[in-house]
């Protein structure tokens, strides 16, 4: 049994119930126990010996008041994100403007930018899904943010039941 890496696991919070058992019959039962381990030998006897009482609709209070936690957190991260992508849009126009006003000086006398339309399409093609896949990116991170929410809240209400 590595006691390092299940006292890691449960500091992390990722550990098991069967995990925090080991850990709590072997610093309840073991004697001559490592001197690094003392503190948290005395941490598992007080959790063994505190017998807690949990007040009846905690539980229900506790969820509820995480809905409305969630409900409300869910709305201003939606807002943010249409700045963010509104002005990563005004960034990549500025960036395209910069990068054809810096490509070639321009003629004496006014002149279409393309004298051929398929090139104009092909460019215009590339700068769409240039900006399209720079979007998903950030969507991706939205997505990810909410799947780490979720595990959150997940971890909370497994902790709080």
């Amino acid at each position: 049994m590595d006691i390092e890496l299940l006292i890691k696991k449960f500091y992390e919070g990722i550990s098991t119930q069967e995990e925090e058992l080991l850990l709590t019959e072997y610093f309840l039962n073991e004697k001559n126990i490592d001197k690094r381990w003392k503190e948290e030998q005395q941490l598992f006897r007080l959790l063994h010996d505190t017998r807690i009482q949990v007040p009846a609709g905690v539980s229900e209070r506790l969820e509820e008041s995480i809905g409305q936690m969630e409900a409300s957190q869910k709305s201003i991260p939606k807002q943010n994100w249409y700045y963010w992508i509104s002005g990563a849009a005004a960034v990549a126009l500025l960036c395209i403007g910069l990068f054809f006003a810096t490509r070639k000086p321009s003629p004496p006398k006014m002149a279409d930018t393309f004298n051929n339309p398929e090139e104009a399409a092909l460019v215009a093609e590339q700068t769409l899904v240039f900006m399209s896949s720079e979007l998903n990116k950030g969507l991706n991170k939205v997505t990810d943010t909410e799947h780490e929410f979720e595990k959150v809240n997940q971890l909370l209400n497994k902790t709080f039941k």
